[in-house]
């Protein structure tokens, strides 16, 4: 089995910033989103996760597990061809998520 990573999701207040005033940020090495705070909210959440269904059935037809907490940006109706979504009971998070 391998460990594959995922493009990073890197979220901005601005959709073109003045720091990559001459870069495109869609030909950066990441993911690219923005919203006023610069917080994941769920349709950014949604978003990825459909996009990394239709990879994950298309590209590499796989299926996988993705572990979430109850924050509220993860959406919990989402249903996905490739993906399951296991949310973990609620105050349960700091004892159960993985070290590095």
């Amino acid at each position: 089995m391998l460990g594959d990573f995922e493009t990073p999701v890197v979220i901005g207040n601005a959709e073109k910033p003045r720091c990559f005033k001459n870069i495109d940020v869609r030909k950066l090495s990441v993911s690219w989103k923005s919203n006023k705070k610069a917080w994941m909210n769920t349709e950014i959440m949604r978003d990825w996760l459909v996009e990394l269904d239709n990879k994950m059935k298309k590209k590499q037809k796989r299926k996988i597990i993705l572990f979430m907490d109850n924050a509220t940006s993860h959406p919990d109706d989402l249903k996905l061809k490739n993906i399951n979504l296991v949310f973990l009971p609620l105050n349960t998070t700091s004892m159960l998520q993985p070290l590095y």
